[in-house]
C-alpha cells in the first residue's frame, strides 16, 4: 500500500509510504554501525483493519453528521457507501494464514545477513512491478 497508488487508501497508502521511506533511510545511515533494518511489505492479509459492520455504521453516521453540506454534496453518500462496501468485502480476497509474514520477520530478526527488503505472501511484488514497468494507464485501468 506504501509504494502503489490505490484507490480509497490515500491515508493508509501515505502512511505506509512514510514508514517505507524511513525504513530506507535507517538502513542507510545505521549501517555504518552495523545495524541492520528491514522492511517488510507484505501482500493482503486479513488483519481487522478493515472494521466490522457494526463499526462502519457508527462511524458513517458520526462521518455525515459532521461533514459539510459542500463535501457531502461533493463526496455523495454512494462514495462512503461504496468504501465501506470495498472495504468490508476485502478480507474475501486477503489470506487468512499470516505464517509467511511471520516467517520473514522471524528471518529478518535472526539472519546474519537479512534481506532489506521482504515481500511475503501472493503476489505481493506484481501489482508494485507493473506500476513501475508498464506506463500509468496501463496500471491504472487495472
Amino acid at each position: 500500500a506504501g509504494g502503489i497508488p490505490l484507490p480509497r487508501y490515500a491515508a493508509y497508502g501515505a502512511s505506509k509510504a512514510a514508514l517505507s521511506m524511513f525504513s530506507g533511510v535507517m538502513r542507510q545511515e545505521l549501517s555504518k554501525w552495523g545495524i541492520k533494518v528491514a522492511a517488510i511489505h507484505p501482500s493482503g492479509f486479513r488483519t481487522g483493519i478493515q472494521g466490522t459492520p457494526d463499526l462502519w455504521d457508527k462511524q458513517e453516521k458520526e462521518l455525515m453528521e459532521n461533514l459539510s453540506a459542500d463535501t457531502r454534496q461533493d463526496y455523495g453518500e454512494d462514495y462512503l457507501l461504496g468504501l465501506k462496501s470495498y472495504l468490508l468485502h476485502m478480507p474475501a480476497y486477503c489470506d487468512a494464514d499470516l505464517s509467511p509474514v511471520l516467517g520473514a520477520i522471524l528471518h529478518a530478526l535472526l539472519a546474519k545477513r537479512p534481506c532489506g527488503l521482504y515481500t511475503p505472501g501472493k503476489g505481493a511484488y506484481v501489482p508494485l512491478c507493473v506500476f513501475c514497468y508498464f506506463p500509468l494507464w496501463f496500471y491504472d485501468f487495472f
